[in-house]
């Protein structure tokens, strides 16, 4: 059994804890993470559905409904100036998004390792492939929404 997959859990583990706490950061930083979160996505669907219509339909309406629609639910709250950077208040939402991202891309790795029937139904891949794009969207409203403030709100 390899070992990788538990350090990267435990990776993830440790910078979902950091996100947990407050932390001061430039906006051009969350939008990076989520150029890198939406890239991934995009690759992980590509490397395990191939560029067929059904897998990038499916991850684009997830990304792009999660974009759209959760930027208020998902939105830092209590987001205040600190010079050219913004202070953004612990949350345990990136932590959960990122279980979410490693879980699924787990659960997909092991069905496709074991020759899973499921992993070739169209419902399936419609299905894996929008929590992707769900999942990635979700960096990207909170990045937006913190570009957002830092642009919109007057620093004090």
């Amino acid at each position: 059994m390899p070992l990788w997959p538990f350090a990267i859990l435990a990776i993830l583990m440790l910078v979902g804890w950091r996100q947990s706490r407050d932390r001061v950061v430039r906006p051009s930083t969350l939008v990076k993470v989520a150029l890198g979160m939406l890239a991934l996505s995009l690759y992980g669907v590509l490397t395990a559905f191939g560029a067929n219509l059904v897998p990038l339909l499916a991850w684009a309406a997830g990304f792009a409904a999660c974009v759209k629609l959760g930027g208020q639910l998902l939105a830092p709250r209590g987001l205040s100036h600190e010079g050219a950077a913004v202070r953004v208040p612990g949350s345990w939402w990136p932590m959960g998004l990122m279980m979410g991202i490693f879980i699924a891309k787990f659960a997909l790795g092991f069905a496709t390792g074991v020759d899973a029937h499921v992993v070739h139904e169209t419902w399936f891949i419609a299905a894996m492939s929008l929590l992707f794009g769900l999942l990635s969207g979700a960096f990207s409203a909170r990045a937006k929404a913190v570009q957002r403030f830092a642009e919109t709100q007057p620093a004090v």
